[in-house]
C-alpha cells in the first residue's frame, strides 16, 4: 500500500472504498496544528487580545457610556477579525511551509489527489475558529450586560464568522499554493487582510456615498461589519439588511471554487505561475 507523507508522520493512502484521502490529510494536519502547539499559541494570543479589548470597552470612561449592545457588537467583530486572522496565517503557511521543509514532494508522489490534499489542509486551517468563538462567548456575554439580543448576536457571529474564516483561509491557501516561500505567502495574505480592514477606519459619512456602497459590495469583512451594526444596533429590519450579506456569501463561494477547482489541481512542487498550467501527469484525482 502506498503511503501519504506529511510533516506529522506517514499514513496509508487509501483508494476506492477505503477511507477518503482528504480525511487522512486532515487528521495529520490537525495533529501537527494542535499537538504541535501552533493553534494553541495563536489562541493564547487571541485570548490576550480579547481580554484587552473587553477590558478597554468595560473600563474606559468614554467607552463605558457606550450602549451594551454596541459594545457586544464591537467585541463580536473583534472576535471574527482575530479568528479569521488565525485561519489566514495557518492557511498561508500550509503548503509553502511544506515546500520549505521538503515534505511536499513525497506528498505529491502518492496516489492522493491534489484536491484531497488541499481539502484536508483547508479544513484543518479553519479548525481553530470554533474554539476561538467559544472562548469569546464569556467576554461578549459580560459586555452585553443581559441584553436580549445576545443569543441572536452570537448566532449571527458564529455563522458570519465561519463564512469569513473560510474565505480568508482560502486566501491564505491560494497565496501558499502559488508562492515559493512562506515569507511571500504570509506577506500577500497579510496585505489583503490589512486592505480588508481599511474601510472600517474611514469616516462614517463615507459609507453613505456611492463609493462606500462599492466598498461594501467588494469587501466581505466590511459588509459583515455593516450588517451587524445596522441590524443589531441600528434596528434595521432583516429583510432590509440582508443585501449586506451578498458580498460575504459570494466571496465564500468564489474562494472555495478557486481553491479546490483551480489551485488544487495545479498544485506544483515549486509554486509560482507555472502552477497555473495543465495538471501534472502525476496528479491522480480520487
Amino acid at each position: 500500500m502506498s503511503a501519504l507523507s506529511t510533516p506529522g508522520g506517514t499514513v496509508p493512502a487509501t483508494a476506492g472504498r477505503g477511507r477518503p484521502v482528504w480525511r487522512l490529510v486532515l487528521g495529520q494536519e490537525l495533529k501537527e496544528l494542535w499537538i504541535g502547539g501552533r493553534a494553541l499559541n495563536l489562541l493564547i494570543l487571541f485570548a490576550v487580545l480579547m481580554s484587552a479589548t473587553s477590558f478597554l470597552l468595560a473600563t474606559n470612561n468614554e467607552l463605558s457610556l457606550t450602549p451594551p449592545r454596541l459594545m457586544m457588537v464591537v467585541a463580536l467583530q473583534s472576535t471574527m477579525s482575530f479568528g479569521l486572522f488565525i485561519g489566514l496565517i495557518v492557511g498561508a503557511e500550509s503548503v509553502s511551509g511544506e515546500r520549505e521543509r521538503a515534505t511536499l514532494e513525497p506528498l505529491l508522489l502518492t496516489p492522493a489527489g491534489r484536491r484531497h490534499v488541499i481539502l484536508g489542509k483547508y479544513l484543518a486551517a479553519v479548525s481553530p475558529w470554533p474554539v476561538a468563538m467559544v472562548l469569546a462567548v464569556p467576554y461578549i456575554a459580560v459586555l452585553a450586560q443581559g441584553d436580549v439580543a445576545l443569543g441572536i448576536a452570537l448566532a449571527w457571529g458564529a455563522v458570519l464568522g465561519t463564512i469569513l474564516t473560510f474565505f480568508f483561509t482560502g486566501i491564505g491557501l491560494l497565496a501558499s499554493v502559488w508562492s515559493g516561500s512562506t515569507r511571500s505567502s504570509l506577506f500577500v495574505s497579510l496585505l489583503i487582510y490589512l486592505l480588508a480592514l481599511l474601510p472600517a477606519q474611514l469616516p462614517g459619512e463615507f459609507q453613505a456615498t456611492a463609493a462606500g456602497a462599492i466598498v461594501q459590495a467588494l469587501d466581505p469583512l466590511e459588509s459583515v461589519r455593516q450588517f451587524l451594526n445596522q441590524y443589531l444596533v441600528g434596528g434595521l429590519a432583516l429583510d432590509d439588511a440582508r443585501s449586506l450579506l451578498v458580498a460575504p456569501v459570494v466571496a465564500l463561494i468564489l474562494a472555495i471554487v478557486v481553491v479546490l477547482g483551480v489551485a488544487a489541481p495545479r498544485l506544483a512542487l515549486d509554486g509560482g505561475v507555472r502552477s497555473l498550467g495543465p495538471k501534472a501527469s502525476t496528479d491522480v484525482e480520487a
